[in-house]
């Protein structure tokens, strides 16, 4: 039988993936992550050198499907904020990741930057855009697209006992996040209520 390094790393990548969502770097091991992707550790030295490039490697693969799977259409912010919450409900360990590197490694992960500048210019220079500031606008978005993940759950089953990640409550909390995105993005004045 064939050694196949390409397997070996991909085992590896999604072993540590799910290692530092449930960890974070500080509390991830490596013994683990070997078990999991039925590895030696040599071989994750070999291919990743450490714990801070593989933590790296891993904050890449998840920060670039995600971006992949949700591309930020600054054209349709709403429909942006819908898509993303669908992919963070669905694969929690993308957030999970982020939340990790913001607390313990916020230089890691690919650099972003370039692309939100691009987004937020073409938003700026756009006639149609919301009255909020385009960077402002952005977190705002995010913020909503991660808020019923983040939430407490004894906030979400205050009313209602019923498990909150049923698929008709994300549905509806989809809904609201949506609509939420469409005001925040329509012009000054039109999101009012008639008196």
């Amino acid at each position: 039988m064939t050694y196949d390094s390409a397997a070996t790393r991909s085992k590896i990548l999604a072993a540590a993936i799910e290692e530092f969502s449930d960890h974070g770097f500080a509390g991830a091991r490596i013994d683990r992550i070997a078990e999991a992707a039925d590895a030696n550790k040599r071989s994750i030295y070999v291919y990743y050198t450490n714990k801070e490039l593989l933590f790296a490697a891993a904050l890449h693969q998840v920060i670039n499907e995600l971006n992949e799977a949700t591309p930020l259409t600054e054209d349709d912010l709403p429909g942006y904020a819908g898509r993303m919450f669908d992919y963070l409900t669905q694969r929690p360990a993308a957030l999970r990741m982020h939340l990790w590197r913001q607390l313990e490694r916020p230089e890691l992960g690919p650099d972003a930057a370039d692309v939100y500048s691009e987004k937020m210019a073409r938003m700026t220079a756009d006639s149609s855009a919301a009255h909020l500031p385009p960077t402002d606008l952005l977190v705002l978005i995010t913020g909503l697209t991660q808020s019923w993940i983040l939430a407490p759950r004894d906030l979400l089953t205050a009313v209602s006992t019923a498990d909150p990640y049923r698929p008709e409550r994300l549905a509806e909390h989809r809904a609201v996040v949506v609509e939420a995105a469409r005001r925040l993005c329509a012009p000054s004045g039109s999101n009012r209520t008639p008196e």
